[in-house]
């Protein structure tokens, strides 16, 4: 591996910018001792049910962690509303992950993503699917708490997009469920979630579920309330049909 780190270092030397993603692939080259390989074959080692395997996703984890924490992109790290940064969490080789929009309060103290009354209902509905949480990946379009819990500005979630593209980048998820109108405008920008809920949006090589943040359903009454749960458990339940289809041996016990 002597070839990559000498690569590495005459890139440091040139001042050469490359993705962290980049750098991030040539580092598990060189650690784990693994031969020169595209991406998709890295996955597929990453992805692996054996100790090794296992040992490099919790590096890759750490090394998403570290970056998240160095960020400075845009403002939302300087507010008052943000006392730490949260990174994603849960399986590294799920086909699923879920993308919300941000932290709330809740999740700012613990550090952890959907953990308030929001993710509550969310940890309900995974476990009335017989879904495991943690067999499945879930994150935030962004990772810093906004002021008074408003909705990310389009600035914010483009200056954090490089921690969720690091994630999406090594969790290659084959389904995404997008809670809210800023996950889908991230991946399908203009869009209403009123509009696209329910409908498939398949992009990047993934199956994208748009459906309502479980806070909006926390927000609904009466008959609203009923209707948008029955919308919010069909979403769900078509993103695990398509998970069952394309990864028939994933096992969300």
């Amino acid at each position: 591996m002597a070839d990559i780190e000498s690569f590495l270092k005459d890139l440091k030397m040139l001042e050469i910018h490359l993705p962290y993603s980049v750098k991030l692939i040539f580092e598990l080259k060189s650690r784990f001792n693994l031969k020169q390989i595209h991406l998709k074959e890295l996955l597929e080692i990453i992805r692996a049910d054996n100790s090794e395997a296992e040992i490099m996703r919790a590096f890759i984890y750490e090394k998403i962690k570290e970056y998240l924490n160095a960020c400075t992109d845009c403002p939302l790290h300087l507010s008052d509303s943000c006392t730490q940064k949260v990174p994603g969490e849960g399986c590294l080789n799920s086909p699923l992950m879920l993308i919300g929009e941000g932290p709330g309060f809740d999740e700012d103290k613990l550090g952890r993503p959907f953990v308030g009354r929001a993710g509550q209902l969310l940890t309900t509905i995974l476990n009335k699917l017989d879904i495991n949480r943690q067999k499945v990946y879930i994150s935030n379009v962004v990772k810093c708490r906004p002021p008074m819990n408003r909705t990310p500005y389009a600035r914010e979630t483009k200056a954090c997009s490089r921690n969720l593209e690091l994630e999406l980048t090594f969790i290659a998820p084959k389904v995404i469920i997008a809670l809210g109108s800023v996950p889908l405008n991230y991946f399908k920008p203009g869009s209403s979630i009123m509009r696209e809920r329910g409908k498939w949006i398949y992009t990047r090589d993934i199956w994208i579920m748009p459906t309502f943040h479980p806070a909006y359903i926390l927000r609904q009454q009466g008959k609203a309330l009923n209707k948008t749960k029955w919308d919010v458990w069909d979403d769900f339940n078509k993103a695990l049909n398509k998970v069952r289809e394309l990864c028939p041996e994933y096992s969300f016990n």
